[in-house]
């Protein structure tokens, strides 16, 4: 189970970011230990300390990044860093920002920054999630 910390204020994140905590139920991680979940973790990194104008197009697109890769949901879900978080992935990574990063079992298994094609994202975060068994 993911160990949720309190969010910021809605007015220091964007809506559409806000909205991955409100309506989505997504996780606000302040550290990678706290994303131990069964499931893989597509965490989102919007870049807290600038504002950038592809964080609210990633976060539209998250949700639906999550449904496409796992229709069922017991296997991938979503998060987003806090500005702790992401400062220290930001760096370890050496990610420009926004980002996803790709968490299983609280360790990063691989990442994606920038905005992407549709396509290349279902690419790219397939080749680092571990395929849907066939039972």
């Amino acid at each position: 189970m993911l160990d949720t910390a309190p969010p910021p204020p809605a007015s220091t994140l964007h809506p559409l970011v806000q909205r991955l905590l409100a309506c989505h139920g997504y996780a606000y991680a302040e550290a990678l230990d706290a994303l131990a979940d069964p499931r893989d973790v597509l965490l989102f990194l919007p870049s807290h300390a600038k504002a950038h104008l592809e964080t609210p197009d990633i976060a539209v697109v998250l949700p639906e990044l999550v449904k496409a890769l796992d229709p069922s949901g017991a296997r991938l879900t979503g998060a987003v860093a806090g500005p702790a978080l992401e400062t220290e992935l930001r760096g370890a990574l050496g990610l420009a920002l926004p980002a996803l990063v790709v968490v299983r079992s609280g360790a990063v298994t691989g990442s994606i920054a920038r905005m992407r094609d549709w396509d290349e994202y279902l690419a790219r975060l397939s080749a680092l999630l571990p395929p849907a068994s066939t039972h």
